[in-house]
């Protein structure tokens, strides 16, 4: 395990929001490598893998939210973010290491641009190299940079693993659409951002180390759970911000029979990884095309 750093002034303006959901593998390491004496919040989607003790074990200080279910990672982030009584509060992905040099630089990055609402690191892959996706001023879908910046610099969306966010903007916007349990709720939220006249930025002299889906086992459960909620949130994304409803809803039934086909075919072909993504895909699809919701948790 990683020891913590000494608490730095600094950090009394930020408070640390995590969201796990059987993340048993990273989350003794995430938390552990924070600086002692922050203000960290565990969100917890109902784990089953110990989760909880182990960040008992690990950091003693960390306060811990016990879902009963999973409410969704954009739910569970505003339950954690409503409890942040400081200036900025730090979205992380159990599966990200912030040390605290790199949370230095994201401080000082939100001194240097005050109109900011979010302030992201430059995402180091496990195996080399970085993760950078951008977007343009009227883009809805996001791209891999491909050279790293020198700098600082504007984007109009920035990944959600790690994300420093003014509260003030926060509370302006309202958080994280509640309606998206797992996927786009980031690209959604930099919309909203955008849309609302706030600047968006990316330091990359915060370097922080991101496995990538690498805290929660990948079971043919989660596949499931993975590729439904994908499927359902992609056309609730773009249903939201263009197109015909009418026309969205007649393409998500044709995608659900086409995806249940190749269910079948990948039945006879013996590759249960395929039944299941399929299957997934074809389930969300209709769910989208009959307008039912992606969670059973009641609006409000």
């Amino acid at each position: 395990m990683v020891s913590p750093m000494p608490t730095s002034p600094a950090f009394d303006d930020v408070t640390v929001v995590i969201v796990t959901f059987n993340s048993a593998r990273t989350i003794v390491e995430c938390v552990g490598t924070l600086p002692n004496g922050i203000r960290v919040i565990v969100v917890d989607n109902a784990s089953t893998d110990g989760t909880c003790a182990l960040v008992e074990q690990a950091r003693p200080d960390v306060e811990i939210v016990r879902n009963t279910v999973n409410e969704g990672y954009g739910f569970a982030n505003n339950q954690g973010m409503a409890l942040v009584k400081t200036d900025f509060g730090l979205i992380l992905n159990p599966d990200t290491l912030v040390d605290g040099e790199a949370l230095s630089h994201l401080m000082a990055a939100a001194d240097r641009n005050p109109d900011a609402a979010m302030i992201a690191p430059l995402l180091l892959r496990p195996r080399g190299g970085f993760e950078l996706p951008l977007m343009g001023p009227w883009e809805k879908n996001h791209h891999q940079a491909q050279t790293e910046p020198d700098g600082d610099f504007c984007t109009w969306f920035l990944t959600g693993a790690a994300l420093l966010c003014n509260m003030v903007a926060w509370k302006h916007v309202g958080g994280f659409d509640e309606a998206i349990f797992l996927y786009n709720e980031d690209a959604d939220l930099a919309l909203r951002f955008n849309a609302l006249g706030y600047s968006q930025i990316v330091t990359p002299l915060a370097k922080v180390p991101h496995v990538g889906g690498g805290s929660v086992p990948q079971t043919l459960r989660v596949r499931w759970l993975k590729d439904w909620h994908m499927t359902w949130s992609n056309y609730y994304f773009e249903g939201k911000y263009g197109g015909d409803p009418v026309a969205r809803r007649a393409q998500a039934r044709s995608s659900s029979f086409k995806s249940g086909l190749r269910a079948l075919l990948y039945v006879l072909l013996l590759n249960p990884k395929k039944v299941v993504g399929n299957a997934a895909k074809a389930s969300a699809a209709r769910a989208y095309a009959l307008e039912k919701p992606s969670t059973n948790r009641r609006p409000g």
